[in-house]
């Protein structure tokens, strides 16, 4: 089968595949047509290593003390150890186990549409586990002791309007940010991967108006090009190479799609977020915690994005 035509037909949940799991079997393909076409798929890793070891030692040489020297050089031995760990972490937490127990969960949907339950497997995700636990009882008492389970009525209409619920909600752009803004924070975790500092939530409580957008530099370079807004995970098989992400947060999943895109934009993000670190690696200009990317850029406007100076700009 052509693989072009192998894409196209992929369902939007394959059997045995989560969505996480789809979004990398839909870049798979594109990946075996490029290098069909002969393109180098590696990075220049040489270079990525040689310009960390620069950096690094520009920032060692700027500690005052040989105290504070051997500090630095202890902490960075640690982290670049525990590194390795925590990609292992994000395999095994966020994809491994996470793949295999939704799932499983999709296994017990299964016995509740075949109760009449729920129309779809998916349904059962739109159940509290305390509503789950009294829909299993009901199912296994129905069974055990041969009497009408309540399910069958109950369920179909509750899910139906679970589901209009949840696509007015889908349809719904909130404020990036509510109430009194906080004189200091003080989570560094908050600042760093989030973005989120006192300043910035002033700046989404009154987002400036025109066609320049401000965030986080979170990769430097200077890149124009169209735009690809992605707000679900089924959309990243949209995304063609060249255009430039908009989308709302990334997760380690989202890694084969950046190796495509030109630059990067998003509504929430720090200069150590995910998305801040994978555009650094792949050396694409990023402009994160802009806060209103995603409701103020549509696909395919063309955009300036200045990873320099935090200045997304749209063209047109």
């Amino acid at each position: 089968m052509v693989l072009h035509e192998y894409r196209r037909r992929l369902p939007a949940s394959p059997p045995g595949l989560d969505r996480r799991s789809h979004a990398v079997v839909s870049v798979l393909a594109d990946s075996i047509q490029r290098l069909q076409r002969g393109e180098n798929l590696d990075r220049d890793t040489a270079s990525l290593r040689e310009e960390r070891d620069r950096i690094t030692q520009g920032y060692r040489e700027l500690l005052a003390t040989e105290e504070e020297k051997q500090a630095f050089d202890q902490i960075l031995a640690l982290t670049r150890d525990v590194y390795y760990s925590i990609e292992d972490h994000k395999f095994y937490v966020e994809h491994w186990y996470q793949s295999r127990f939704w799932n499983k969960v999709r296994e017990l949907g299964k016995l509740f549409v075949a109760g009449g339950f729920f129309q779809d497997i998916e349904d059962i995700f739109l159940l509290h586990y305390t509503e789950l636990e009294r829909a299993l009882m009901d199912l296994l008492l129905s069974w055990s002791i041969g009497t009408v389970a309540r399910g069958p009525k109950y369920w179909p209409p509750e899910i139906a309007r679970r589901k209009q619920i949840m696509e007015r909600l889908r349809a719904w752009a909130p404020p990036p940010a509510l109430g009194v803004v906080p004189e200091v924070i003080g989570d560094p975790a908050i600042i760093m991967l989030w973005g989120i500092t006192p300043e910035r939530l002033r700046a989404w409580l009154a987002p400036e108006e025109g066609n320049v957008l401000r965030g986080f530099a979170a990769a430097p370079g200077v890149v124009e090009g169209p735009a690809r807004v992605v707000l679900s995970i089924e959309e990243l098989q949209e995304v063609k190479d060249g255009e430039i992400l908009v989308c709302s947060v990334t997760e380690p999943s989202w890694a084969p799609v950046l190796a495509r895109v030109r630059g990067m934009v998003s509504d929430i993000g720090g200069v150590m977020s995910h998305a801040a670190i994978v555009a650094r690696e792949y050396r694409i200009p990023a402009v994160l915690g802009t806060g209103v990317a995603t409701k103020r850029i549509r696909t395919g406007q063309m955009l300036r994005v200045d990873g320099d100076n935090g200045v997304v700009t749209i063209l047109d």
